[in-house]
């Protein structure tokens, strides 16, 4: 790659003062795009019934088709993204909701109440990779006769009493960007077999997936405070941008909520794959663990956690919590070259908008932190200072 250019500036100019660059989700290491494998891969990495996407939404889309929910009632939790409904609408399912609390907690019991002989299928989320009451949840689908998805787009690597999220069900998804340094990739399950579903065979633009493989490598040097990483990312992005667009097909962000239907047939890059191959993930969740409980014990005063304890098994995908600021919270913690997530304050079109309170309290105060493997003991320092000053700034 050669150097960018830089515009010369005044002898007598103070240079600008680093500061801590936090990325919202990990970055890409050099050493990761080497060919190799550096640990045996986990389920579902493993499982016989897996099928891979470039984008966990389409394997969703998948799962709906093999379950024969076309024209069919699926329970779908009132607090959700938005694609993974779109998702299901697009495979033609019906979609009844059911109450979410402001803990995202989900009552089995309120669930089988909604149940009717219209209903064929439950969708659960293991919201930031904490499990669901999915055992009480499976027990119900069996007695009711009713097909299980387990959405565990935060939920890689998570387990509880031993099992992993996404063994219970009749069908599981997995995103993996949000874990793993991966320009795209989901991975989607199906217990009983893909019926007559074939697999995807095309694969992602290479433009497109170069776009995204340098943004993550970028980022990467900029949380490590490489001269001129910031530049060097936001122009990087912006050619890749350009290079895709050249080559006739739209670019797509990460974390849009856009469903499109002409990319369901999608197969997750090769490059993602090699990255795959070369992640620790005993030692990805082991960090995620440590990060999540170093930020519960330093900001739990001032930010509690939506979830305040971290159980055995879980592999956190983020620190959780509402603010009545957010905002303000929100911009303040920017400022500061934190990235951090507001917990999908969308309403969709279709949802279930103020009938489900708390799940309205949620999409207006919730907020996360992030708590990944690249966040080493100097991040997660500047991380709590900086939520510090945010709060006491707009409080």
């Amino acid at each position: 790659m050669t150097a960018l250019a830089r515009t010369a500036e005044p002898a007598a100019a103070t240079p600008p003062r680093s500061r801590a660059w936090i990325p919202l989700f990990p970055t890409l290491w050099p050493s990761m795009m080497r060919p190799g494998t550096a640990a045996p891969m986990p389920f579902p990495f493993t499982d016989p019934g897996r099928r891979a996407f470039t984008f966990a939404r389409y394997g969703i889309f998948a799962i709906a088709q093999a379950l024969g929910l076309r024209g069919r009632e699926v329970l779908f939790p009132a607090f959700f993204h938005c694609v993974e409904l779109d998702a299901l609408l697009a495979a033609g399912a019906r979609i009844k909701f059911f109450h979410v609390g402001r803990d995202l907690q989900i009552d089995p019991d309120d669930i089988g109440r909604r149940v009717t002989s219209q209903t064929a299928a439950l969708y659960v989320i293991h919201y930031a990779g904490f499990p669901a009451p999915i055992r009480d949840l499976r027990q119900l689908c069996q007695e009711r006769g009713l097909a299980l998805i387990e959405d565990c787009a935060h939920a890689l690597l998570s387990s509880t009493a031993g099992e992993p999220l996404g063994s219970f069900g009749h069908g599981a998804v997995f995103s993996l960007p949000k874990s793993l340094p991966t320009p795209d990739g989901g991975v989607a399950l199906m217990s009983n077999g893909w019926a007559n579903i074939p697999d995807p065979r095309e694969r992602p633009a290479h433009s497109w997936v170069a776009a995204h493989a340098l943004s993550l490598m970028l980022s990467n040097l900029e949380m490590r405070k490489l001269p001129a990483a910031a530049p060097a990312r936001s122009i990087g992005l912006r050619m890749g941008k350009a290079a895709f667009r050249a080559s006739g097909r739209d670019y797509v962000p990460m974390g849009t909520p856009d469903f499109d239907l002409t990319q369901a047939n999608t197969n997750i890059s090769r490059l993602s794959q090699r990255i795959l191959a070369r992640q620790d993930f005993a030692a990805i969740a082991t960090r995620r663990r440590a990060n999540y409980a170093y930020l519960l014990a330093r900001l739990q005063d001032i930010a509690p956690p939506i979830f305040g304890e971290l159980p055995v098994g879980v592999c956190p995908l983020f620190y959780p919590f509402r603010s009545d600021r957010r905002e303000a919270l929100f911009g303040a913690l920017r400022d500061q070259g934190v990235e951090i997530g507001e917990f999908w304050p969308d309403n969709h079109f279709y949802g279930p908008n103020g009938e489900f309170p708390d799940a309205d309290v949620l999409r207006r105060t919730a907020l996360w932190l992030p708590c990944h493997q690249d966040l080493g003991a100097e991040a997660l320092d500047s991380l709590v200072d900086a939520v510090r000053r945010a709060v006491a700034g707009v409080s």
